[in-house]
């Protein structure tokens, strides 16, 4: 029988203390539990290593000759632990990240300018596509997805949500009837996102979530369907009817006037971000980013 590596170091542990009960101590360990896998080493050797009295423990001759042996070989595990464990905290290496085009112009300048300036030696990779990257094969840290995901294989953390409501501009509305109910919208030039096989819908619940009955879907009869949120807010800016925005990108278009609420009262059922990784050890560098991202996605001001 191989003896077990973690003995080995209890064995060390026990002989620098000379005590069954201040080493169970500074291991956190019952002391019966250390004595049972001291003798389960001294079966594995097929030689005594410790004489233990009532008042110390001593080396057998055996003993002594195994300790100077493995002693250095458990401090340098020991240290390599630390090395390890000071290199998972340091901030290197490439920042490698999967989303899409759009994700990415409206939500990852600010966190990643916010990131780079505390860290100067940390590069950046983007993968910018609709796809569904292989995270185990393309060596990527994370994918950010928008709304549910089944990847059962991956870890999957939720970052937020993209908050999203209807929007128009003061030309578009000036003279029309502004909607006061969601069946109104029938009436109005809408912007789509894109378009689908399906009738495309807009999923409007009241803001107020007490309300009974307060949600419903309607159908998007829309004149411009928009590749992209961007484009839409674009059409919307110019326009061209009515659209479901995402409320911080618009955020600074509502404060200067150059865009309305359209039925304030409701808003688009929320979109959750994820964050998906192949495991839940991440480095340093994607740990240290997340909180940016986090608070991006909050609306809260990073710092400079």
């Amino acid at each position: 029988m191989e003896p077990n590596l973690s003995d080995i170091a209890l064995f060390v542990e026990v002989v620098n203390t000379r005590s069954f009960s201040r080493a169970a101590e500074r291991l956190d360990l019952p002391a019966s539990t250390l004595s049972r896998r001291i003798a389960k080493l001294e079966t594995a050797i097929g030689s005594r290593l410790l004489n233990r009295t009532t008042r110390r423990v001593e080396l057998t001759e055996m003993g002594s000759a195994y300790y100077a042996r493995c002693s250095p070989l458990v401090e340098e595990a020991r240290q390599a632990h630390a090395d390890l464990a000071v290199l998972q905290d340091r901030v290197s290496g490439v920042l490698r990240l999967s989303c899409t085009p759009e994700f990415a112009s409206l939500y990852l300048p600010e966190p990643l300018l916010a990131f780079t300036r505390r860290h100067a030696d940390v590069g950046v990779e983007l993968d910018l596509s609709a796809r569904y990257a292989d995270l185990f094969s393309e060596q990527l840290d994370a994918a950010i997805r928008l709304g549910p995901t089944t990847e059962a294989s991956l870890v999957t953390r939720r970052l937020g949500q993209l908050g999203r409501a209807l929007y128009a501009s003061p030309d578009y509305l000036a003279g029309k009837p502004r909607p006061q109910e969601p069946q109104d919208l029938a009436d109005h030039l809408l912007v789509g996102l894109r378009r689908s096989l399906a009738q495309p819908q807009w999923h409007l619940q009241r803001r107020e979530a007490e309300v009974s009955s307060s949600s419903l879907s309607v159908p998007v009869q829309a004149r411009f369907v928009a590749g992209s949120m961007g484009m839409q807010r674009e059409l919307v800016l110019r326009g061209a009817g009515i659209a479901a925005l995402d409320e911080l990108l618009v955020a600074p278009d509502v404060a200067a006037g150059r865009l309305l609420p359209v039925l304030p009262a409701w808003r688009l059922r929320p979109v959750p971000v994820y964050l998906v990784t192949v495991s839940r050890l991440m480095p340093a560098r994607l740990r240290q980013f997340l909180p940016l991202l986090e608070a991006q996605l909050r609306g809260e001001p990073l710092p400079i």
